[in-house]
C-alpha cells in the first residue's frame, strides 16, 4: 500500500490549511474526522472505529496520532515522517495534549472540530480542558476544513473519475441481474462483484436493492425477496478509489409499469435533468432543488418527494459515501456551484408499500456546465 497522492498534494493542502491558522490566529489544529484526516494526510484506516487525530501546526510540525497497532497503516499510507502510536492501555486524550505540547508548545489558540462523530462530548471536553489548563483557547475549525475540501484538484478529480468507472461497472452487473425470478441478494452480489473487480476499493456505504413494494421506503438494501414482473428495482452504490466515491441511482423493469409508478418514472427523469440544467458554475443548489421539486409537482407528484435533491461527494468512510455536510442542493443551501467542484444529483420519488423510483448522475461542474460522471445502458425499461 502506498500513498494515493504524492506528497506535493499534500503538501498543497497543509500549506493552504496552515495560512488559514494564520489568518484565524491559531497554533494548531487537531482534526479527529476520518475524511478531514484522509484529505490532509493521506491516512486512510478501516479501524477508524477507534480514536485517532491528526495535529498540525502553524509552525510546520504535522503527526498522525493513532493507535500502536495502526500506525503500520498510517505509515503505508502517508508521507509523513511523525506517526505517533498509543497503547490500548493508553488514554488517547492525554495523548493528544501531549503531543501537541510537544509540537506547539505555548500555544494559545488551538483549533479543534465541533461536529465531527469521531469527537464525542466526553472526549471533546476532556480535550478541551487538558488545552484550556495549559493556557490554550479552544476555538471551531469545521468551516475551514470543510471549505478545503468542497473544490476538488485535478488529482482528485483522477480518482473521482476511476470511481465513477467503477460504479458504472457495478450497476450495469447489478441491471443486467435485476430480472424476474431473480432475488435481490443475487442481484446485490452482481453489484459487489461488478465494483471489486473493476476497482474498487470496501465502500462508503453499501449497495441499495430493493424491489416492487420495498422500493418505497428509503435506503432498503437487499433482501431474499424474488423479483416480480413489470415492477421496479431501485438500485444505488457507489465504488470507492482512493477512498474517493462517485454514486449512482438507476431504476430498471422488465414489462412495463403502470399506474403511480409510471407516472413516476418519467417525472423522476424530468426533475433530474430540471436540477442538472443549474448545476453549472456560479449556478444555486438551493435553485437546483427548486426546479427538481417543480418538476415533480407539475406531474402531481409532490406527495412522494421528501428530501434534498443531491450532494456534494468526494472522501468518504462509511457510514455515508457523501459530502453533505460540505453542500447539499436543498432550500436552505447559500453557497454556488463553482468549477471542479463534484455533486451527485439524486431525485427520488417513493410511495411507502407501493414502489420507487430514482435516476441520478454524479457530475463534475466544468468551465462552463457539467460533465456526467456516471450512467448505466441498461433500461430503465428493458
Amino acid at each position: 500500500m502506498t500513498p494515493v497522492f504524492p506528497a506535493d498534494e499534500y503538501d498543497r493542502r497543509l500549506a493552504a490549511l496552515r495560512a488559514t491558522l494564520k489568518a484565524q490566529e491559531l497554533d494548531a489544529v487537531v482534526v479527529h474526522t476520518p475524511e478531514n484526516i484522509c484529505y490532509l494526510s493521506g491516512h486512510a484506516t478501516p479501524g477508524y472505529y477507534t480514536y485517532q487525530c491528526l495535529v498540525v501546526t502553524a509552525g510546520g510540525d504535522v503527526a498522525v496520532l493513532t493507535r500502536q497497532t495502526e500506525t503500520v497503516n498510517a505509515r503505508a499510507t502517508t508521507h509523513l515522517e511523525r506517526i505517533v502510536g498509543f497503547a490500548d492501555s493508553a488514554d488517547p486524550v492525554q495523548a493528544t495534549a501531549d503531543l501537541l505540547a510537544e509540537l506547539a508548545p505555548g500555544a494559545t489558540a488551538v483549533g479543534l472540530e465541533t461536529r465531527s462523530w469521531f469527537l464525542p462530548p466526553e472526549s471533546y471536553g476532556r480535550l478541551s480542558g487538558l488545552l484550556e489548563s495549559a493556557g490554550a483557547r479552544v476555538r471551531p475549525i469545521d468551516a475551514a476544513l470543510a471549505a478545503a475540501r468542497l473544490v476538488k484538484s485535478p488529482a482528485e478529480i483522477e480518482q473521482i473519475r476511476a470511481a465513477a468507472r467503477s460504479t458504472d461497472a457495478g450497476m450495469l452487473a447489478a441491471a443486467e441481474a435485476a430480472v424476474p425470478g431473480a432475488s435481490e441478494r443475487t442481484v446485490a452480489a452482481a453489484a459487489f462483484q461488478g465494483m471489486i473487480a473493476s476497482g474498487s476499493e470496501y465502500f462508503g456505504m453499501e449497495p441499495f436493492v430493493a424491489s416492487g413494494p420495498r422500493a418505497g421506503t428509503i435506503h432498503a438494501s437487499w433482501s431474499d425477496r424474488v423479483i416480480g414482473e413489470n415492477e421496479p428495482v431501485l438500485l444505488e452504490m457507489s465504488a470507492t478509489v482512493g477512498r474517493y466515491n462517485a454514486p449512482l441511482m438507476h431504476t430498471v423493469w422488465t414489462g412495463e409499469l403502470t399506474g403511480e409508478a409510471a407516472e413516476m418514472a418519467v417525472a423522476c427523469a424530468a426533475a433530474r435533468d430540471a436540477a442538472l440544467a443549474h448545476v453549472v458554475p456560479g449556478g444555486s443548489p438551493a435553485e437546483a432543488h427548486a426546479a427538481c421539486r417543480a418538476a415533480i409537482a407539475e406531474a402531481g407528484l409532490a406527495h412522494t418527494y421528501r428530501k434534498r435533491s443531491g450532494y456534494s461527494v468526494g472522501i468518504g468512510f462509511a457510514p455515508d459515501w457523501g459530502e453533505g455536510h460540505l453542500l447539499s442542493l436543498g432550500e436552505t443551501e447559500e453557497k454556488r456551484f463553482a468549477r471542479d467542484m463534484v455533486v451527485h444529483v439524486v431525485p427520488t420519488l417513493r410511495i411507502e408499500g407501493m414502489a420507487g423510483i430514482g435516476l441520478s448522475a454524479t457530475v463534475l461542474i466544468t468551465e462552463d456546465g457539467h460533465e456526467v460522471l456516471t450512467s448505466c445502458p441498461v433500461g430503465p425499461g428493458r
